[in-house]
């Protein structure tokens, strides 16, 4: 992982100041929420060194012995050449058996290809249970919201043979890159069978060119709208990705001797020399006549390297952690951080927590995001319980409209606040928050199918916590309006206080 701050940093001021009149909003901004142990921490080390820390977290953090036994017995977290495989040998032959076979003989194929599916979906559940344990308990909060924010710019859907590799998406293509070097982090998602899948090149091929994934290359993930390119420079950049594509099955690829040493094949993902286009392409008045990888390697360096990526990607970055319209002048020092380390993320990022600009928003709350209400919400109440069962969580996600890998359009869900505050979405916040504020005993009950690694705890009937004496809470009260302290001296039972406080403008903005 690339990162350009040497050392420890000096002190920031302002952001200490910050902090300390505000850690549950500082704690909710550059995390998934703030909880009992990292409010002891800042406390301990100031924003800054906080900061510091989150920005060079632990490659192995450290998580409760049970979360980790839960994810590390997880299916979904095989090598794919290892998961997918037999998943779609076993689709082939069933597949071939009902078409050969008699009524009988046809229904049984039926039933295997439902099983089969089911244990597909089982993998992609995994995926998600993994990202929410992840959320909920990891210390590296910085790059857990990260990994998020990387897979919504980067988005994949889970329909067909994508779902059961999610987990794979999510722990080894952009985890690993998300506070490295944007080139890097490129390339992972270019040559991941996910993305490759979901956006058809796969299916891009000299003489059938498919522009799907060219375009959402140069419009999404880099330059972005407006950005001067143009519809050549997307055809072109089309040509350039002819041949790179998938082999599910992971078999070896065959083609005549003369393009041997171009064949290139790393799991699943394949360059076909055969199926590329080798004539030079002109991409954003940039000649490229490489030859294979070559070629695409060079337009990689390109996009990654253009200004209008790195305006582009400051902006996002910004408009995620500190407002829905950040300063310009923010934008541009981020963009000119971006140049001069040449995509350093974390480099970037901590131009952007350490400006004024960001010091100052810690005091104008904005509306979370479903993911990360329900996040901030478990990591607010939990106090050191371990969660066994996620699927709850999974379904929270469902019901407030942004299910983990469920946004079936490129584009990624919506960064900005304002469009999670409907009213149907208060709505379900506030079931969402007397669910957790009674306690949720289904988290700490018997796992479902998919997710039984062993043996499972019986269900266990808890409480309500006391949100009213919580750490968080207590450290955010100075902070709360007249109106929602006075609601809150009006409730008569522990779980109606903490459904108030969970629903709360403030608990809902950070």
């Amino acid at each position: 992982m690339q990162q350009s701050m040497p050392g420890p940093e000096p002190e920031n001021p302002a952001l200490n100041s910050a902090a300390r009149s505000r850690p549950v909003a500082f704690l909710d901004r550059i995390g998934w929420g703030a909880n009992a142990a990292q409010l002891r921490q800042l406390e301990r080390l100031g924003a800054t060194r906080f900061l510091d820390a989150q920005l060079r977290p632990d490659p192995e953090p450290e998580l409760p012995s049970e979360i980790s036994r839960q994810i590390g017995a997880f299916a979904a977290r095989q090598p794919l050449s290892e998961l997918i495989p037999p998943l779609i040998d076993e689709a082939r032959a069933i597949r071939r058996a009902k078409r050969d076979a008699n009524d009988a003989d046809a229904q049984q194929a039926q039933a295997r290809l439902k099983t089969l599916k089911q244990r597909k979906n089982a993998l992609t559940r995994q995926a998600m249970a993994e990202q929410l344990l992840l959320a909920v308990y990891a210390p590296n909060q910085l790059q857990q919201r990260l990994t998020w924010f990387w897979m919504n710019h980067f988005n994949v859907f889970r329909g067909g043979n994508v779902g059961p590799m999610m987990a794979d998406y999510a722990q080894r293509v952009i985890t690993p890159h998300a506070l490295g070097n944007f080139r890097q982090l490129l390339q992972a998602t270019m040559f991941s069978p996910q993305m490759l899948l979901y956006l058809n090149n796969a299916q891009n091929a000299r003489g059938h060119v498919n522009e799907n994934y060219a375009r959402e290359v140069m419009e999404l993930h880099t330059l972005g709208v407006g950005a001067g390119y143009s519809q050549a420079d997307v055809a072109n950049l089309a040509r350039v990705l002819t041949g790179l594509g998938v082999d599910l099955a992971d078999r070896p690829v065959h083609v005549r001797p003369a393009l041997r040493a171009e064949l290139w094949q790393r799991g699943l993902v394949v360059f076909n020399p055969a199926r590329h286009d080798p004539d030079p392409k002109l991409v954003l008045g940039h000649v490229l006549d490489g030859r294979g990888l070559g070629e695409i390697e060079q337009v990689i360096t390109l996009l990654a390297d253009a200004p209008a990526t790195a305006r582009h990607l400051s902006l996002e970055l910004a408009q995620y952690f500190v407002a829905d319209h950040p300063d310009p002048a923010l934008v541009g020092a981020m963009a000119r951080t971006w140049a001069r380390t040449h995509g350093d993320i974390a480099a970037v990022l901590h131009t952007m927590f350490t400006s004024a600009q960001f010091a100052q928003s810690l005091a104008q709350p904005r509306f979370k995001d479903p993911m990360r209400y329900v996040a901030s919400a478990l990591r607010a109440s939990l106090d050191g319980r371990v969660i066994t069962n996620p699927q709850p969580l999974i379904g929270m996600l469902y019901r407030l409209g942004e299910p983990l890998y469920g946004r079936q359009t490129p584009d990624g869900y919506a960064l900005n606040s304002d469009a999670w505050d409907s009213p149907a979405q208060l709505t379900t916040r506030f079931e969402v928050a007397r669910q957790i504020g009674a306690g949720a005993s289904a988290l700490f009950g018997p796992a479902p199918p998919f997710l039984r690694v062993g043996a499972t705890p019986p269900g266990q009937h808890l409480p309500p916590p006391d949100l009213a004496r919580s750490a968080v809470f207590l450290a955010a009260e100075p902070a709360l309006s007249r109106a929602t302290l006075q609601a809150l001296a009006q409730a008569d039972q522990r779980a109606s206080w903490n459904a108030l406080w969970l629903s709360s403008p403030e608990f809902m903005s950070d």
